[in-house]
């Protein structure tokens, strides 16, 4: 035979599956049975011919009945013959009928007029009836031409008979399996109608034989008797009986069964299944039965429209499971039963243990005997109803009642506080749930009557099974559950919430979670307070939803895992976490359900036990631990997900996007309000109205104003309801109480009822004042209802006092004399209006209050508290609508932003954990990803930063040290990929996989999302400057760009580091040399590693190839190209790494200094100082980066100056306290900086102090940067001619030209930069601002080659040491320098016409400077200087263009007086003779000569005032006379022709005139000849005036004589004959 497994419930039709004839097979079935019952000691006769006798009587006497149907049909109480004949039959419920075949008589048949026992007659009659079956088979040309009644009949007889052996009963099973798999399909129509709701809907129709044939059939399976033999045989039996149960349920016949069949099926499945007696295979055999009826049953609710099916689906109240009577009460009356009450006062439940629950009775023979006969008399009574008063048999397809019913009854089994069901029973109802809901969950929300039961009761007793200690009904009860929601969760909204919070409660460990301790600092970092959570704020108010963990102990770890993979599953939806969003959390009147199992999550990602070792992390996630993780994961993912994706269409009905929103954020006032309240409840109500936030307060009368404030109390859950007591009862707000209890509803209800509803609302105070205004608002309330047994207002009052009192004597555990009903009608005798209350009215009342305590809020503990809570939650969920499944990302960012911190950190946990679980390690790869994405969508830098501050610790490559990591001499072997520096943070590196894993990951997530980074750069960064110490960093990375050398390679060492220290003895030898080495400030010998083996290359190795996986240079090149906030971020963070660098050490270097002196007690310079900083290379290196971003960052250059610029003038300030690398760097940084904000006009004014900075270093740092600064500043004013404008500006720049002119490099520079300037090449030339400058720069020049010279000349006296053939570069210089003065005087004009100020005043600006410095260099003590700078001197002041037009006077008085004469004092000095007395004789002569010849050139303008003219003249005469004196023969000869010369043109000018006859001279002309013949008379002769100008000679002067270079034609070079020896150039 095949299993009944291979059928299949979608057979439309049947085509008969064996080879041979169906009646062949029914005739085998029939000889097996009736020669196992012949061979039987029960049907075993002394006489065969008796028995043949007995067989033809039987026959007769069912012919005479019509056959063996009439048998069936008396037992189920039929219809007549013509009902049968057309197919009708009374179908109504069987009784316990044992045999069919004794029906109305009490004694046996009789054969040939005997008569026989009853019991032999019945067992002789089963045996008769295979007998006539197989006769009517024989005549049957086909056998459908035989009723489906005639042939079952035999078999159910036997089935159903109390007297049949087990084994027997297992043959008649057998065979019907066969009949029902094999020939009962054979009496299906050819085309039955599908399976739609016009199957349901269709009026009903009389009954065929085939469907009586299995109402009778269904009927015999539930009513299976047969005596017990042994546990395996009564197994056996059973097991047949299930698979006849499961052939009919899951094959074609299905179709063809009714409500009540259906249920009688399931009458036998449940009542094995629950027996826990029987074997564990049946039992599993059983549920698998009842699986299969299920899953046909609620495969038909698919096909059912609840909007067209027919009223009389709901009118099939006493279809019942089991044999119990008991109406199937509607929802709204089931809701408002007293079966509550019942069960809570402790009174015997009513009990659902029926005939279906005790199974398929299995009973001893012995008990056979003894009850037989009462049981046949009984069965006959019930079976056989009369013909008349039977109803008309219709078939109606199984549905809705049998659906409802099969609800009802799963449901009730679960009731764990029902002592009746035991545990196997709970566990099979659980399967059978299961079952249900995994067929038709979805559909069953679309009938109400069905989702009444399972959102009530069913939801009750499955919250109540999850607290159970049976692991297996925890395991079955969590799966139910997780199936429930799956399907049904839009019409569970509230028992959802109040599942997922008792998930976290129950989970949630009693103790803080300790957090790693390599992640510590994350959490603790948080530099901005984020939205508060509201779930923070509600802790401390109770929740809005029931929780049933309350004091529990912590949950096993088995059942832990249990509860999370419930969780998981759940949370396999992907809307999930928006579902508790939109929810609960946008849900005023519900919990943050949303941040709860965020906070859980994140918090279970952590391992538990942390604090007992320090500092230990373990090394893999326990289950639960992945559990939580892959809940976090999962909600990261969809969020991204949903980023890539459009949203679905907004449910209909439900409230828009925003105004979620805005309940969100009421929610949040909402909390605060009730907080308050909590505190202090006038100030809690004073912040409720002030934020609108009671609904229709503001009306226009201060009664709707005080009934909505009424009503808002009384609905918010939130408030303490001891302190709302104690509020709505004082005495000023007395119309609040009223208004208050006015809210109830007390129709129809006891007075015990309406207190137990009122005193729910709050808790009652405990002073009397408070109670008696509680008492008498509501006496006058209910008594407005009108209550029959209360005769007025005050008797109301005392009775609800009566009630109170009552109250506290039954259920004070103190109390050990209770009040009887006598005493409480005894104590309100009289009260009611003077006559007594009905006995019964105050009887209920007390019986009342004895059975149920009225328990005040807060005092709910155990089962009380599950149902008062549960009791809200109902009351609720009439109001909480449907939950909705929305996949939106429209509160994504609202998420994100209350979980990012908290999942962020548990997934640096998992992943710094997991290091070898690589699907964890993916997994948070991917979530660090999804994060990094969110973050930059929703522009929250923050997360990203919490990413790279999570992972970098775990990267081992920050700084741990306490004075940071150092250079040191790590040695450097050469590999096949070439050289390796092989240090301790390499090795530790390179085996590292965690480290190597988080370097990796870390800038992964850092690549693409630079613009979303901000305090994380300082980790970063911080890694680069770990990598360039260890020479683990691309060496592209570790480039420096300066003014000179271009791009270079950062050096790890000082390349100008002193050899020696001045105070240290100098010794000599190798050992002393390697002391040297070793005590450097360049190494830690604690750090070193000196002879690396293979496995520390090999280490080195690994590491690099890691570094290089990271695309560091990727990441540097996109910080050049980051927005603005970024970029200030990444410059932040390098500032701050380089003053922990170097400003922390810098004052105990500076401290260490002080005080200290060279051994000739000189200080000490800083070149030479011990106490300066050594050389750091990391603060080189983000000083390098610093510079490189701002310069490239040209866009950002008012934001970035500020940054940078500070970080630089900071170590300039004590630029003596660091290395002068450092130093250089700093300055070339600084200049580079000044060139950006050439372009920035805003930014000019920042030039001078910058400038500023570089001229306050001193003079020796100077010095020795001064190459790069002069290099910097002419790019600066070669890029922008008028970058430097002001003469301030000027002043510093020419500052730092002059400090540099003594550096032998730096000097070309700043010269050529000089000249350029002067020449008009850099810049627009000289300018009012510059020129003094530009004087001042080129005269410290001249100086500087004139000191040198002296040098020079001081060393070669007293040796023989010949003059270099060649001018030195100084002299060069200087002399460059002279003839760039000596060009200026093309541009003096220029400038004096564009300065707009006077002649006199632009003329002392310009020229002046100019003749004062040439002047002052006629006396430089370098020759070529002082040749060339008295020639440029004599040229110039005699050119016509040095005297202005107008305005004379002062020109002619500084010409003379502070041009021309100082230099004649100057060299007339022995001192400066001294210096170079060879060449300074000639210089004397040359002199001399421009003197007289410049007194010529400005003759005329010097005759307009003769007492100025003889001021001068006089002077010029001593001057000369002086010259005389020096005892130098040129002299001596070249001064007298000189003024020869000048008194001849002075006398042909008119102007020096001798005495003559008439003396027509004027006073001035005597007084100047006078004047200058005393004067010459003295050194040249009194002769000398005579001889030149002769008296009477006339006054005209030749025509050279006006010419004074013409006639002043003096030989210039020395006379061989020279006195002094003098020599010539």
């Amino acid at each position: 035979m095949p299993p009944s497994s291979s059928l299949g419930s979608s057979r439309l039709g049947f085509d008969y599956p064996l080879d041979i004839p169906p009646k062949l097979l029914l005739l085998q079935e029939l000889q097996q049975i009736t020669s196992s019952m012949r061979r039987s000691p029960r049907w075993a006769s002394p006489s065969s011919g008796s028995s043949a006798a007995y067989y033809s009587a039987a026959h007769r006497r069912q012919s005479s009945a019509s056959g063996p149907t009439e048998m069936v049909e008396r037992s189920l109480g039929s219809a007549s013959q013509s009902d049968r004949s057309s197919g009708n039959t009374n179908t109504g419920r069987k009784g316990e009928a044992m045999s069919s075949t004794s029906a109305g008589t009490e004694s046996g048949p009789s054969i040939y007029g005997k008569r026989i026992a009853q019991g032999e007659g019945e067992e002789m009659e089963l045996l008769a009836a295979f007998v006539g079956l197989r006769r009517r088979l024989v005549a049957a040309k086909n056998i459908t031409d035989v009723s489906p009644l005639d042939i079952l009949a035999p078999f159910l007889a036997l089935i159903r008979s109390p007297l049949t052996s087990g084994p027997i009963t297992s043959l008649a099973l057998t065979a019907l399996n066969s009949i029902c798999f094999n020939i009962l399909p054979l009496y299906l129509p050819a085309s039955p109608q599908d399976l739609s709701s016009d199957l349901f809907t269709a009026p009903p129709r009389p009954q065929t034989g085939l469907q009586l044939g299995l109402a009778a059939t269904t009927s015999a399976l539930a009513r299976c008797r047969f005596p017990s033999s042994s546990p395996a045989q009564d197994e056996l039996v059973l097991s047949r009986l299930l698979r006849v149960t499961e052939t009919i349920i899951s094959g074609p016949l299905e179709r063809e069964l009714t409500d009540e069949g259906v249920c009688e099926m399931l009458e036998v499945g449940l009542g094995m299944g629950g027996r826990a007696r029987l074997g564990e295979g049946l039992r599993k055999t059983a549920q698998n039965t009842i699986q299969s009826i299920v899953q046909a049953g609620f495969t038909r609710l698919k096909h059912m429209d609840a909007s067209v099916l027919d009223a009389r689906e709901h009118n099939s109240d006493t279809l019942v499971i089991g044999g119990s009577t008991e109406m199937v009460v509607p929802p709204d009356e089931k809701e408002s039963s007293g079966d509550d009450e019942a069960r809570n006062d402790g009174s015997e439940l009513p009990t659902q243990v029926t005939e279906a629950q005790q199974g398929v009775s299995v009973i001893s023979p012995v008990i056979v005997e003894q009850k037989a006969s009462q049981k046949l008399v009984q069965g006959a009574s019930a079976d056989s109803a009369p013909l008349e008063t039977a109803q008309i048999a219709t078939f109606v397809p199984y549905g809705l009642p049998t659906l409802l019913e099969l609800l009802r009854v799963v449901t009730s089994l679960l009731d764990p506080l029902d002592l009746t069901h035991t545990d196997s029973m709970r566990l099979s109802a659980l399967g059978v749930l299961n079952s249900i809901l995994d067929v038709g969950g979805k559909h069953i929300g679309q009938w109400d009557e069905l989702v009444e039961g399972i959102k009530n009761e069913g939801c009750r007793y499955l919250f109540q099974l999850i607290r159970s200690d049976n692991s297996q009904i925890l395991a079955s009860a969590l799966r139910t559950l997780s199936t429930l929601f799956t399907t049904l969760l839009p019409h569970l909204k509230l028992q959802f919430e109040l599942f997922l919070t008792f998930l976290i409660d129950r989970l949630t460990p009693s103790t803080p979670v300790a957090v790693p301790s390599h992640l510590m600092h994350v959490r603790s970092s948080r530099r901005g307070s984020s939205r508060p959570s509201s779930t923070q704020d509600s802790e401390r108010d109770r929740p809005s939803t029931p929780k049933s963990n309350i004091h529990l102990p912590s949950v096993a770890s088995d059942t832990r895992e249990l509860m999370l993979e419930t969780l998981s599953q759940l949370m396999l939806n992907r809307n999930f976490m928006v579902d508790l969003w939109v929810n609960f959390d946008c849900d005023p009147e519900s919990e943050d359900v949303f941040e709860r199992m965020i906070d859980f999550l994140t918090k279970g990602v952590y391992p538990s036990g942390l604090g007992t070792v320090p500092n230990h992390v373990p090394d893999h996630l326990d289950n639960s631990q992945l559990l939580c993780f892959e809940g976090l994961i999962s909600f990261v993912e969809a969020m991204a997900t949903r980023m890539s994706t459009d949203d679905e269409a907004w449910p209909a009905g439900l409230p828009s996007r925003d105004a979620l929103r805005i309940q969100k954020d009421k929610k949040a006032k909402l909390i605060a309000g009730a907080t308050a309240f909590n505190q202090k409840p006038k100030r809690g109500v004073a912040y409720l109205k002030d934020n609108n936030l009671i609904d229709d307060y503001h009306t226009p009368t201060d009664a709707d104003a005080t009934r909505a404030l009424a009503r808002f109390l009384k609905t918010s859950t939130r408030l303490d309801k001891k302190l709302l007591g104690e509020y709505i009862s004082a005495p000023d707000n007395l119309e609040l109480l009223k208004a208050f209890i006015g809210l109830f509803d007390f129709g129809g209800k006891s007075i015990a009822d309406a207190l137990r509803d009122l005193l729910e609302a709050f808790r009652l105070p405990g002073e009397a004042q408070p109670i008696a205004r509680i008492t008498e608002a509501f006496a006058d309330h209910f008594f407005s209802f009108g209550p029959e047994d209360i005769a007025d207002q005050e008797a109301t009052y005392i009775l609800a006092y009566s009630v109170i009192m009552l109250n506290t004597d039954q259920h004070n555990p103190q109390n050990r004399k209770r009040m009887t009903i006598e005493d409480y009608q005894k104590n309100l005798r009289g009260v009611n209006h003077g006559n007594d209350f009905a006995p019964e009215y105050l009887a209920s009342i007390h019986d009342s209050i004895r059975r149920r305590e009225i328990i005040m809020p807060q005092e709910h503990v155990g089962q009380a508290g599950f149902d008062y809570a549960w009791k809200g939650l109902m009351q609720r969920s009439r109001s909480a609508g449907l939950a909705v499944s929305v996949d939106t990302s429209s509160f994504d960012q609202a998420m994100f932003e209350v979980a990012w911190r908290a999942t962020v950190t548990s997934m640096a946990s998992a992943f710094t954990t997991s290091t070898q679980d690589e699907y964890v390690i993916q997994k948070a790869i991917i979530g660090f990803k999804h994060c990094a994405t969110l973050a930059r969508r929703f522009r929250l830098p923050e997360v990203i930063d919490t990413i790279v501050l999570s992972l970098a610790y775990a990267t081992d490559l920050l700084d741990q040290t306490d004075d940071g990591y150092q250079p040191a001499n790590h040695p450097i072997v050469k590999t096949e990929t070439g050289s390796v520096t092989v240090s301790p943070l390499s090795v530790r590196f390179g085996t590292s996989f965690r480290s190597q894993l988080a370097t990796v990951v870390l800038f992964t997530i850092a690549n693409g999302n630079g613009n979303a980074i901000r305090d994380g750069w300082i980790q970063i960064f911080e890694m680069y400057q770990t990598l360039f110490l260890h020479s683990l960093l691309p060496v592209q990375l570790t480039q420096e760009v300066d003014f000179l050398s271009g791009e270079s390679t950062i050096p790890h060492k000082s390349l100008n580091a002193p050899s020696g220290r001045e105070e240290r003895k100098t010794e000599a030898g190798l050992l002393s040399t390697l002391s040297s080495y070793l005590l450097s400030p360049y190494t830690t010998s604690s750090d070193v590693l000196t002879v690396p083996n293979e496995e520390d290359i090999e280490n080195t190795l690994s590491a690099i190839d890691c570094v290089s996986s990271c695309r560091l240079d990727e990441l540097y090149a996109q910080v050049h190209e980051l927005e603005l906030e970024a970029t200030l971020a990444c410059l932040h963070a390098l500032r701050a790494l380089g003053e922990a660098r170097c400003m922390s050490k810098a004052k105990d270097y500076l401290g260490a200094r002080n005080g200290k002196e060279d051994l000739s007690g000189r200080p000490l310079t800083p070149a030479y100082d011990e106490a300066q900083q050594p050389y750091d290379p990391a603060a080189l290196f983000d000083l390098e980066i610093m510079v490189s971003i701002a310069v490239k960052s040209p866009q950002h250059a008012a934001e970035t100056w500020p940054i940078v610029f500070e970080f630089i003038s900071s170590l300039l300030s004590s630029a003596q306290s660091y290395s002068i690398l450092l130093i250089e760097r700093a300055v070339t940084a600084l200049l580079k900086l000044c060139l950006l904000i050439c372009d920035e006009p805003k930014l000019r004014d920042q030039l001078s102090i910058a400038l500023d900075v570089l001229r306050s270093l001193p003079s020796s740092v100077l010095n020795a940067v001064s190459e790069q600064l002069m290099t910097g500043i002419a790019r600066i004013l070669e890029k922008d001619s008028t970058i430097v404008k002001s003469q301030t500006e000027w002043s510093l720049v020419t500052a730092l030209f002059r400090a540099t002119v003594a550096h032998p490099e730096a000097s070309k520079v700043t010269l050529e930069l000089v000249q350029k300037m002067a020449t008009g090449f850099v810049g627009s030339g000289p300018s009012a601002d510059n020129y003094p400058g530009i004087v001042a720069i080129l005269d410290e020049f001249a100086t500087s080659a004139g000191a040198a010279a002296s040098r020079l000349q001081v060393s070669r006296r007293g040796t023989s040491v010949a003059p270099a053939a060649t001018l030195g570069p100084t002299v060069e210089r200087g002399l460059a320098a002279l003839d760039t003065l000596y060009e200026l005087r093309n541009r003096v004009p220029h400038l004096v016409t564009s300065s707009n100020a006077p002649q006199s005043q632009a003329w002392m600006a310009f020229w002046l400077p100019l003749l004062l410095t040439i002047a002052k260099h006629s006396v430089n003590g370098s020759r070529d200087i002082r040749q060339r700078a008295i020639g440029y001197l004599q040229r110039v002041l005699l050119s016509s263009q040095v005297l202005p037009d107008v305005e004379q006077d002062v020109a002619l008085v500084s010409i003379f007086s502070r041009v021309l004469f100082p230099v004649v004092d100057e060299l007339l000095k022995p001192q400066v003779y001294n210096q170079d007395p060879p060449s300074m004789e000639e210089t004397r002569l040359r002199a001399s000569a421009l003197t007289c010849k410049a007194f010529l050139q400005y003759l005329i303008p010097l005759s307009e005032k003769p007492e100025r003219l003889l001021e001068v003249f006089l002077r010029i005469v001593d001057v000369m006379e002086r010259f005389m004196r020096t005892g130098s023969r040129q002299l001596y000869e070249a001064v007298p022709e000189s003024l020869k010369n000048v008194v001849l043109v002075m006398h042909s000018a008119g102007m020096l005139i001798p005495s003559a006859s008439p003396d027509t001279r004027t006073e001035a002309q005597k007084q100047l000849w006078s004047k200058t013949n005393e004067r010459m008379s003295k050194f040249l002769g009194p002769d000398f005036m005579a001889n030149v100008v002769p008296q009477g000679t006339s006054v005209d002067a030749p025509a050279t004589a006006m010419n004074p270079e013409a006639s002043m034609d003096i030989q210039e070079r020395p006379s061989p004959s020279e006195p002094m020896g003098a020599e010539t150039q």
